[in-house]
């Protein structure tokens, strides 16, 4: 659509006149552009983010002759990642608005002078290998345009920008064939795209084209100081980490195991919050991979006997992905486990993490407070952090100073203060929050509270104006009231600064692919029922039950499960709570007298949520087991 399309179809939509919807469509660019130029990122709740990106030089396969190489200079460009809300509206949108079956790409709306590309959604789409054969792998990647079919002598064509005419007229001449195009998302392509190669074939070629003595380190160099120009881009371990790397994140892993045994190297991936094995090497290669992480995270690539941690930043498929790194010396060799930050998710929102009913509406109520605190409780790896970054989102305007203190940094956002933990040199939590008072704060984000140190400074925050949001670790919502008092924190403290905790979990998503009714056996079919009678009176009851399960497909490489939510319980101190922490009473009483004021318990939330279909009951079973 071409920018006096654009106007035209706002000024229809508005009633405005096309010379002031041009004004303000102006003004809105050069708005935009002003804060991108002074290093700031623009965010528009509901609609996405507007971000600069800067691509680093880098040595890249030239399309137009794959033997070549070309070497592009380092850029910045301004990107927009649209809000989930946003790419769902475009996706429905389109999808009602243009039959895929009936019209063609070129057929054009009689409403309209403009041309219409219409959406595929490739997601559960499986390209023959023929079909991806038309276009070579580099060529596809690099102008983000994939073969999905072969119809009329025409490639029918995938990509995330039809209006690119460089790709498209190269790729015409590549192919000698006419195409026809198609608009999909960038997940989408990159689920095509992966469907050239699989990891394990592209990582078998490497290892066999060179000999174990290229793999491995020397034995007389172990013991020296490794030279980091040793081992550079072009080194077969350089390349294995690349490709282990990139397939991790295209996968969407949220971490990297690289383990040594005796014999070998297993790589494993967590995904959906399980590791997978994903493929196995020599172990005489060890030694270069690790020396190639330290290199890439800045590590002593000569110190193995001592745990390190570190982080790199690469882009991947045009997204900023961040990798926070950690070694741990074993028997075998140095262990390295790297968390995957993948930047362009974006902050989600509370009702797309799976906050619903009464729990959400309690929640929504204790954010707008004027002060006090709000955790969030739960084990490691249970969605925390992302959490309080969406209750941040809410929060967020230009009214408010907002500073955290955090260890490590998971989500880079330009409008807030955000303060990188440094214990080795005594810049801890409560150092740092010390100092943090001093920075005229409005909101505080303390990313855990370890120490009665600590809790006795969130707490004072909270009772002294500030909005303080943090993390504990327990193991439901009620039981951060005996933790505090383990801490030291006097009752009438705990009652005058905290206004609300969430205790989470992280449940596997039902494939919607291979998604199917599940009959129960009459023991959980009657523990279920009791729980659901149990609910709180406000709550609504299911009008039927019935549950799913995942039968496994390609689409979830056979586990029956695909993405992941959050089951929640949310606990509010009201006054007859309060008064039970005033007499020092157990988690347990006081978990008794929640449940009896109305909290949905984690086991419930989660059982509701498999009757919508969302997850299975053994999932449910799995996360909330004593």
């Amino acid at each position: 659509m071409i920018a006096s399309e654009l106007i035209s179809k706002v000024a229809v939509s508005t009633g405005l006149s096309s010379e002031k919807v041009k004004t303000a469509l102006n003004n809105f660019q050069n708005i935009i552009g002003e804060e991108l130029n002074a290093g700031r990122e623009v965010q528009i709740s509901g609609f996405g983010n507007f971000v600069i990106v800067s691509y680093p030089s880098h040595t890249v396969l030239n399309p137009r002759d794959p033997k070549q190489k070309i070497v592009t200079l380092p850029a910045k460009v301004a990107k927009f990642r649209p809000h989930p809300e946003l790419t769902a509206a475009v996706k429905n949108t389109t999808a009602d608005k243009i039959n895929h079956d009936n019209k063609g790409p070129d057929t054009k709306d009689p409403t309209d002078n403009g041309i219409f590309i219409s959406y595929v959604d490739l997601s559960n789409t499986t390209v023959p290998k023929k079909i991806l054969a038309l276009i070579p792998e580099h060529v596809a990647r690099h102008y983000q345009a994939a073969p999905i079919d072969l119809k009329n002598n025409k490639i029918i064509v995938a990509m995330i920008d039809p209006e690119d005419r460089e790709a498209i007229e190269f790729i015409k001449k590549k192919t000698g064939l006419d195409l026809d195009l198609r608009l999909c998302t960038q997940s989408d392509l990159n689920h095509v795209l992966d469907q050239y190669s699989g990891m394990s074939g592209e990582l078998k070629q490497i290892v066999e084209s060179v000999g174990d003595d290229e793999l491995a380190i020397p034995k007389d160099q172990e013991k020296k100081k490794i030279n980091a120009n040793e081992i550079t881009e072009t080194a077969p371990a350089a390349k294995i980490i690349q490709s282990i790397v990139k397939r991790a994140v295209r996968e969407k892993a949220s971490d990297i195991h690289i383990e040594p045994t005796e014999e070998q190297v297993i790589i494993r991936f967590r995904v959906d919050g399980i590791l997978r094995k994903i493929i196995t090497l020599p172990i005489e290669i060890l030694p270069a991979l690790v020396s190639r992480i330290k290199i890439l995270s800045s590590m002593k690539i000569d110190e193995t006997r001592l745990p390190q941690d570190g982080r790199f930043q690469t882009v991947i498929d045009q997204s900023e992905v961040d990798f926070r790194v950690s070694t741990f010396p074993t028997v075998n060799g140095e262990k390295v486990v790297a968390r995957i930050l993948d930047k362009s998710a974006g902050i989600i929102s509370l009702e797309k993490l799976g906050f619903r009913g009464s729990a959400f509406k309690m929640l929504e109520n204790n954010i707008t407070k004027a002060h006090g605190m709000i955790l969030s409780t739960g084990p490691t790896g249970s969605g925390k952090t992302t959490t309080l970054y969406a209750i941040l989102q809410r929060l967020m305007n230009e009214k408010v100073n907002i500073v955290t203190l955090e260890d490590p940094v998971e989500y880079r956002i330009s409008t807030i203060n955000q303060g990188q933990i440094k214990a080795d040199i005594g810049f801890s939590f409560a150092s740092g929050l010390r100092s943090v008072l001093r920075q005229d704060p409005d909101i505080i984000m303390v990313g855990e509270i370890r120490d009665y140190e600590t809790a006795d400074m969130a707490i004072h925050s909270a009772l002294t104006g500030h909005i303080v949001l943090s993390t504990l670790h327990t193991n439901d919502a009620p039981g951060a009231i005996p933790r505090f008092m383990d801490m030291k924190i006097e009752p009438f403290l705990i009652n005058s600064s905290l206004n609300v905790v969430v205790a989470q979990r992280l449940c596997r998503k039902i494939c919607e692919s291979c998604k199917a009714p599940l009959e129960l056996d009459q023991a959980n079919s009657d523990f279920v029922r009791h729980e659901i009678e149990s609910l709180p009176k406000n709550e609504p009851r299911p009008e039927k039950i019935q549950f799913f399960m995942g039968k496994g497909c390609a689409a979830c490489e056979n586990s029956g499960y695909k993405g992941r939510i959050g089951i929640y319980e949310v606990f509010e101190l009201t006054n007859d709570i309060k008064v039970l922490v005033s007499k020092k009473a157990s988690g347990t009483e006081i978990g008794v007298q929640a449940i009896a004021n109305g909290m949905v318990t984690l086991r419930q939330d989660g059982i509701l949520k498999a009757i919508d279909g969302l997850t299975t009951l053994e999932e449910v079973w799995r996360v909330t087991k004593d």
